[in-house]
């Protein structure tokens, strides 16, 4: 059975003196003054997870911010996993959390899990002036991390044409291939989940989408048609209003 934790024992003493530490080791709070880590530290409590418990419901409100101590929580939208995250030092949806967002997905233990959390209002007392800047930096980093969750959830819906044009931008990318990808395509297949011939046959579909095949090499002359066939229409939709920044980071070829 899935449990809501939501309450941790109180700390104090050596103990707070070791979350100083951990807080401190967190990029999010490196850069504090001691005395306001010492403050925020006074405030925390550790919460202990098992198999299955969900510190935080996709859609909530946050009230706390969550700090990976030990273990592996699962990033969840929906029915469908989107990712882990394993500790120690892994900070969640602290952009969420600061500027009032609902959490984008459901964070479930995998295991046995350790948090380290700190109250929402112990932070938001402690902002200082620079608050407004800060908060507005992480409402574009909210906005940014909703897309990429839906993105890696509509991913796994995607037709195969959808998906081999996501490859090769992948793959473009990585290798920065200047619009021509030498190709193995027993690989491309086998990333895929497909068969070769299914794939060959796919790569005829793509040349509407300006792929054109020479033996083992991918031509790729339209990459605004390719983006167009990989990213699936809501997510467009989202990006449009959101994040207006393409789904795949792609150099395309100079002319």
């Amino acid at each position: 059975m899935t449990v809501d934790v939501t309450k941790g024992g109180a700390v104090g003493g050596a103990a707070a003196r070791g979350i100083v530490n951990e807080l401190a080791s967190v990029p999010a709070f490196a850069r504090l003054a001691p005395d306001m880590l010492s403050a925020l530290a006074a405030a925390c409590h550790i919460q202990d997870l098992g198999t299955g418990d969900l510190a935080v419901r996709q859609g909530s409100r946050l009230t706390d911010i969550h700090v990976l101590l030990s273990g592996t929580m699962m990033l969840v939208a929906g029915n469908a996993e989107v990712g882990q995250r394993r500790g120690p030092e892994t900070t969640f949806l602290l952009a969420e959390a600061l500027t009032g967002a609902a959490a984008p997905v459901t964070l479930r233990a995998a295991g046995t899990v350790r948090l380290l959390v700190l109250p929402l209002a112990a932070l938001r007392a402690r902002l200082g002036d620079g608050a407004g800047l800060a908060l507005s930096l992480m409402a574009g980093q909210a906005a940014r991390e909703r897309v990429l969750v839906e993105t890696v959830a509509a991913l796994q819906d995607l037709s195969l044409p959808q998906r081999l044009a996501a490859h090769l931008l992948k793959e473009h990318n990585d290798r920065r291939a200047g619009g021509r990808l030498d190709l193995d395509m027993g690989a491309v297949a086998a990333a895929l989940a497909a068969t070769p011939e299914d794939v060959a046959w796919t790569f005829t579909d793509l040349r509407r989408h300006g792929v054109a095949l020479e033996g083992t090499t991918a031509l790729l002359r339209d990459f605004d048609a390719l983006r167009a066939l990989a990213t699936p229409g809501p997510l467009r939709r989202r990006q449009a209003e959101e994040w207006p920044v393409a789904m795949w980071d792609v150099d395309a070829p100079i002319p």
